[in-house]
């Protein structure tokens, strides 16, 4: 039996662990950080970038904006990361790329080889930069920050299998459940949560950015004028789905802006925060109350995600969604069993929903999820619920969860093969 400070402290230092500052779309950051280590190491003349990444990094890293450059793709991503070299700034190593820096990296892009690495994990990046007196080798694995594997000219430098189950550095959701999470908000100290950087102000902003400037499809931004010429109405649906989708179209496109992630995502960072701090807003609530919904909206997305795999052919919005929903549940009084209420309303709706890739498109579906978010949030808080009878869904809200997973991980384990072997050859066609 785990006395109920200790688990208080091991989620504590779980929500630490998996909210992090990272600037751009995360796969196409965590390649130049690759890049940036192995880079490190050797010459500052560069002949040759070579790159191997796996399936889901390169399907998250074809079509997105990199920050400070106009362009997509993880080609100019390793080309600034080699050339910036600076792995200590961690996902956050492409900010600040200035026009000079730009012109050497598209200088470089011929220099820059990706490839598909033959390799079952989901994240996956081996960075090899090779100059006229020698080469140096960087791998990332598992996490998007997390450094297996330096070698300069055959020595290794560095080495750590950072084996999930047995890393005593790393803190699991194993053997919590959400109901775990709910007492932690309810009970732990607002001082600790508040020296915990949880989206309030970072997402908050590059939403503003979104709404202001047309970026990407401009999803929030047309939500937000729809709702300031009547069509839509001024609510608190409206308003979350506008704020989300606007940030979610800023860093999509390239914005240079950064956020608060969740288990290594941005737009997941995103999608809880935004739709809590909009009902926030609207509702007028103070930051303690707002803080322990963040708190909550975090976990909640980390447990789910935890279950499904930090990437996987299911589109990361909906755990992040579900989060969002029991931070809403959180803000609006609900109780433990509207919480859960909230979560079985998302999965019973948006689990079908597949990941093709990071992209300016992503936008639509960051606010048809904040939408799902907040109708399952008000549902829940008039106490109702998708039926145990209905589909994945079961009385027990871990329990649904667990299915959600096995839907993941078994029913749908040729669904990213499938969706990446179509978009490499729609590109193919295209050139």
């Amino acid at each position: 039996m785990v006395e109920p400070h200790a688990k208080n402290l091991r989620i504590l230092r779980l929500l630490k662990q998996e909210t992090n500052t990272a600037m751009g779309c995360t796969e196409p950051a965590a390649v130049a950080l690759a890049c940036a280590h192995a880079a490190s190491l050797g010459s500052s003349e560069i002949d040759r970038i070579s790159v191997k990444v796996s399936p889901n990094i390169l399907k998250n890293g074809m079509g997105v904006g990199i920050p400070g450059t106009g362009m997509i793709g993880l080609g100019i991503a390793a080309a600034l990361g080699s050339l910036i070299a600076l792995p200590e700034k961690g996902l956050e190593v492409l900010s600040n790329v200035s026009p000079e820096l730009l012109e050497q990296a598209k200088q470089m892009l011929k220099q820059v080889d990706i490839k598909l690495a033959d390799t079952t994990e989901k994240i996956w990046i081996e960075a090899c930069i090779s100059s006229p007196t020698g080469s140096s080798t960087a791998i990332i694995y598992r996490r998007h920050n997390w450094l297996m594997h330096l070698e300069q000219d055959g020595k290794v430098l560095f080495h750590k299998d950072l084996n999930i189950e047995t890393n005593t550095d790393l803190v699991t959701c194993k053997d919590l459940k959400v109901g775990d999470y709910y007492t932690f908000c309810q009970s732990v100290d607002f001082a600790e949560l508040s020296t915990i950087n949880l989206g309030n102000e970072l997402n908050r902003k590059i939403a503003e950015l979104g709404l202001e400037q047309s970026s990407g499809i401009a999803v929030g931004r047309t939500i937000m004028e729809q709702i300031r010429s009547g069509i839509l109405g001024d609510d608190l649906h409206h308003y979350a789905m506008a704020l989300t989708a606007a940030a979610t179209d800023a860093r999509m496109s390239g914005c240079s802006l950064p956020v608060i992630s969740n288990s290594g995502s941005g737009n997941q960072g995103l999608s809880i925060t935004l739709p809590i701090i909009a009902v926030a807003e609207k509702r007028h609530c103070d930051d303690d109350k707002l803080f322990r919904a963040l708190a909550l909206g975090h976990l909640v997305s980390v447990h789910i995600k935890n279950k499904i795999g930090v990437l996987s052919c299911l589109c990361g919005c909906l755990s992040a969604a579900a989060g969002a929903a029991c931070g809403i549940v959180y803000l609006l009084d609900g109780d433990l069993r509207q919480i859960e209420y909230a979560i079985k309303n998302m999965i019973g709706n948006t689990a079908g929903m597949v990941c093709d890739g990071a992209k300016e498109g992503c936008s639509l579906k960051v606010a048809t999820n904040t939408s799902a978010a907040v109708q399952s949030a008000l549902l829940a808080l008039g106490n109702l619920c998708v039926s145990g009878n209905d589909g994945i869904v079961t009385d027990d809200v871990d329990e649904t969860i667990d299915n959600l997973a096995e839907l993941v991980g078994t029913g749908m384990q040729n669904a990213d093969k499938t969706i990446l072997n179509i978009m490499i050859n729609k590109h193919k066609k295209e050139v």
